[in-house]
């Protein structure tokens, strides 16, 4: 008997056949007390439903007690039936042992099985009610990130209830009274709607940086009724989140980000709102608000003589030329000597490891650092080991 079928046999039963009822079922077994007692569930289980094919002995007699109807029954089995299931409402009593057998009873309250998934539905039908409530509220006084919590939770308990009312509508003839009457969907919506509305200043406006680092940049977040207070932001550059604020009461949030992009020309980092992802989709905010920002530096040529590995001399040049320093080809040119060494250090699920050192010499630069890189190639490990070492002592060259 596969004892997984066990609640969906339960809930076959029809109202009008065990309503009030007490179902119970005795079992057997020569090889031990767990397999005694599942094998007595396995009988509830048979009893409950005339589909079931068995090749066990069964043996049935109906017996009346305590002004309920009680049908008993002994059930022998000589498969070694397992159960992995948790049933709450059903007791398992094991029996004083008959010689050599192992005994237990099964019993099964068919009242206090219904009573229970009504109570649950009932419970779930009330929270969702008050989420949503909530949400709606929360939304109108422009405080997102309450309103998407509160629907993040009533969403979660809508396919539990589901499948609660599918199994009560095994046992009992539902009417609309037991129907979700929500409209989450539209609580969704509207969501996305403001969220897609909402207007995002910056100030300074106008960002130029002459280090990388943005310092003090107050965040602005507004929508139709003024400020939106404790709104979650997150500053994100190349996929990578750099920091996080929440708005105060004014809707600004100050940031300082460290360790920006910093190279020639102009560049951008986001502010994102921290929400799902499906919430930012739907406001079509998933880059979040994106503010430019422009690179201010001195810069210099240099004439750049490296050995070692080319793919490392080439990951060195674009750090260099990220602080200003750039390769020439005029002999007036001051030289900055570099060596980058790429020592392989074996292998796993095809992916190639690699220990890196880079040695820089020049008038006002000089130094040594080393790294480790895991790439499909030796190009791209070493790449991304040189990229590891994040080198700040080329912004002196060009002083």
């Amino acid at each position: 008997m596969n004892i997984k079928k066990f609640a969906f046999l339960l809930l076959s039963l029809s109202v009008a056949a065990f309503a009030g009822k007490v179902i119970t079922y005795t079992a057997s077994s020569e090889v031990s007390q767990e397999q005694a007692n599942n094998t007595a569930i396995a009988g509830v289980a048979k009893q409950v439903s005339s589909t079931v094919v068995t090749d066990d002995r069964l043996r049935t007699e109906d017996v009346s007690a305590g002004g309920k109807e009680k049908i008993s029954q002994t059930y022998t089995s000589n498969k070694n039936v397992k159960t992995n299931v948790d049933l709450k409402w059903v007791k398992v009593q094991p029996l004083p042992k008959d010689g050599k057998k192992f005994r237990a009873t099964a019993t099964l309250d068919v009242d206090e099985m219904t009573n229970n998934i009504r109570l649950q539905m009932a419970n779930a039908k009330e929270k969702i009610a008050k989420y949503e409530a909530d949400g709606r509220a929360a939304l109108e006084a422009s405080r997102y990130d309450e309103a998407i919590r509160m629907l993040t939770a009533a969403e979660a308990l809508i396919e539990p209830y589901s499948a609660l009312k599918s199994e009560l509508a095994q046992v009992f003839t539902l009417n609309e009274s037991f129907n979700l009457k929500h409209n989450l969907p539209g609580l969704r919506a509207d969501i996305a709607s403001k969220l897609g509305n909402l207007q995002v200043k910056t100030a300074p406006e106008k960002l130029v940086l002459e280090k990388d680092v943005i310092e003090n940049l107050t965040v602005t977040v507004t929508d139709a009724k003024g400020a939106v207070t404790d709104f979650p932001l997150k500053a994100v550059q190349d996929g990578k989140k750099l920091d996080s604020r929440r708005t105060q009461d004014n809707g600004a949030a100050v940031f300082t980000i460290p360790n920006v992009n910093f190279g020639a020309g102009t560049l951008a980092i986001s502010f994102v709102p921290d929400f799902p992802k499906e919430i930012l989709k739907a406001a079509r905010l998933e880059k979040g608000f994106v503010i430019p920002y422009e690179v201010k530096q001195a810069s210099c040529n240099v004439r750049f003589d490296c050995t070692g590995s080319p793919e490392g001399c080439k990951a060195l040049a674009d750090q260099m030329a990220k602080q200003g320093v750039l390769v020439g080809k005029n002999a007036k040119d001051p030289v900055i000597k570099a060596e980058v060494k790429a020592t392989p250090k074996g292998s796993l699920n095809q992916l190639l490891s690699f220990d890196v050192a880079v040695s820089v010499s020049g008038d006002k630069v000089s130094f040594t650092k080393s790294s480790k890189g895991v790439g499909k190639t030796e190009a791209v490990a070493v790449t991304k080991a040189v990229g590891k070492l994040k080198v700040k002592e080329f912004d002196k060259v060009c002083k």
